[in-house]
């Protein structure tokens, strides 16, 4: 029955599409960096490309995809898309956004981002070498970003935190002592120990934190015919296995699964509000 209503959803994208289906999406590198953010542009192609409206080629796709000029914060990027000036975003789901926008409810990074590993001050180790639960990580802060859906996951487990508009920030707000770690994704925290690590900054060597958060792609409430393509592409491009093949085509992404089936850390489980 689900399959047989998604099928209708599409049947009801309007003749134009037939032609060429025009998309914003944010462009490569504006929400995360880019070896990782053109995953997320290449699993909307392939759904599209497994969902097409006519007989396509390569030079003639059923859809167009274009870029936003401007590079905006994930929170800016969301408002462009409940304005209708862009189509398509890959975003953390809470309650909220998923009142507010129409979600495609696949989980595009399969979990591994629900991993967290521990940034900290490389001279710390000895002070996270005691935590052995929740309670034990409530006595340091951590360090997030105002608008990120994390936020709302450390204020309902009561771990104190300090808060940014800033992402790049953050990293130099660790270094001064203001708060005391951040927790960051298996295929994120290596970047950016690279980017940082000169601040003195290095990986804990013990703890795994981990809670629900999947990662969807958002659309405005006026395309739930899109929304219902591209969950059906994903399907389809999970099914016959070229979703998996992109998605370990990305390094960093197969190195996490990796951590995650062997796993040798003490793992604290957090929970989620909703």
């Amino acid at each position: 029955m689900r399959i047989f209503i998604i099928f209708l959803l599409i049947a009801c994208i309007p003749m134009q599409a037939a032609q060429q289906l025009p998309l914003i999406i944010p462009a490569p590198g504006s929400l995360e960096p880019e070896t990782t953010g053109i995953y997320y542009e290449k699993a909307l192609v392939l759904a599209l490309s497994k969902t097409a409206t006519r007989p396509e080629t390569a030079q003639d796709p059923d859809y167009k995809i274009s870029y936003h000029t401007q590079v905006v914060g994930r929170e800016r990027f969301r408002l462009l898309v409940k304005q209708g000036v862009v189509d398509v975003i890959w975003s953390s789901s809470n309650q909220r956004r998923e009142e507010e926008f129409i979600p495609v409810k696949f989980n595009l990074l399969r979990g591994i981002n629900e991993y967290r590993e521990l940034l900290i001050r490389a001279d710390d180790q000895h002070r996270f070498d005691q935590i052995k639960t929740l309670e034990d990580l409530r006595k340091f802060k951590i360090g997030s970003g105002i608008h990120w859906s994390d936020t709302q996951v450390y204020n309902f487990n009561g771990l104190p935190m300090v808060t940014s508009y800033a992402y790049d920030t953050m990293f130099r707000m660790l270094a001064a002592k203001r708060f005391d770690y951040m927790a960051r994704s298996l295929q994120e925290i290596g970047y950016e120990l690279k980017q940082y690590g000169h601040l003195g900054l290095t990986v804990e060597k013990n703890l795994l934190i981990h809670y629900p958060q999947p990662i969807y792609f958002f659309l405005n409430k006026k395309h739930q015919a899109l929304a219902a393509r591209i969950e059906q592409g994903l399907l389809l491009a999970q099914a016959d296995g070229s979703l998996d093949e992109l998605f370990m085509s990305i390094p960093s992404f197969k190195a996490a699964v990796e951590k995650i089936r062997h796993i040798d850390r003490r793992v604290i489980e957090l929970r989620r509000e909703d």
